[in-house]
């Protein structure tokens, strides 16, 4: 009895020092984020589609992965009119990666992304030579915290390099905004807006 009573106290000083106590209530262990299936890097299209899944899954890394380090995007001349703040002459990776970083970080949602080929202009779509240029028309479905979706419709050249093993984008110019599919009378942005409004 005598060496229970003082293995008891034992404890209970153990406990007493460690500042706790056994039933002390626990914060929640946050919720395991379930893997993103990305593909290979070994094709141009595997890169388009990994930016499709950063996209809708809100990875900025992601998209890191995907991006050149030698990358360079290209506004529309809409977009420069509307965001002559932006020093749009020297968006590099650096300021690619702000902008995912604050825009997913916005609490948006993207609900869809999808592209489509245009015949005219594609240069080897395959990537022959490490490297690739294509001409395409993308749709970018964004809904905000507050439950109001804004579609985003433009054509751009988009070029892909081979850079050791692995294929990267390393240039995204858009060219102009393109048609909203459900009202052909209205002219939807490029995705250039949301990089002038959530520019670094």
């Amino acid at each position: 009895m005598i060496l229970r009573i003082h293995a008891s106290f034992a404890i209970l000083a153990l406990v007493t020092l460690l500042g706790g106590c056994f039933f002390e209530p626990r914060d929640p262990e946050p919720p395991e984020t379930a893997a993103i299936d990305y593909l290979p890097r070994s094709s141009p299209a595997n890169i388009w589609e990994n930016l499709r899944l950063a996209l809708v899954n809100r990875d900025s890394g992601g998209w890191d992965t995907a991006i050149s380090e030698n990358f360079e995007y290209v506004p529309d001349g809409a977009t420069e009119t509307a965001f002559p703040g932006v020093d749009w002459q020297n968006w590099d990776k650096a300021a690619e990666m702000a902008f995912i970083g604050n825009w997913f970080t916005a609490g948006v949602t993207i609900v869809s992304a999808q592209m489509e080929w245009l015949d005219e202009g594609i240069s080897t779509p395959d990537g022959a030579g490490g490297f690739a240029e294509w001409d395409v028309i993308y749709l970018f479905t964004v809904e905000d915290q507050f439950g109001s979706s804004t579609r985003y419709r433009g054509r751009c050249i988009l070029e892909f390099t081979l850079e050791g093993s692995y294929w990267y984008l390393s240039y995204w110019r858009d060219e102009q905004g393109e048609q909203d599919p459900d009202n052909p009378a209205s002219t939807l942005a490029t995705m250039g807006a949301l990089r002038g409004n959530f520019a670094p």
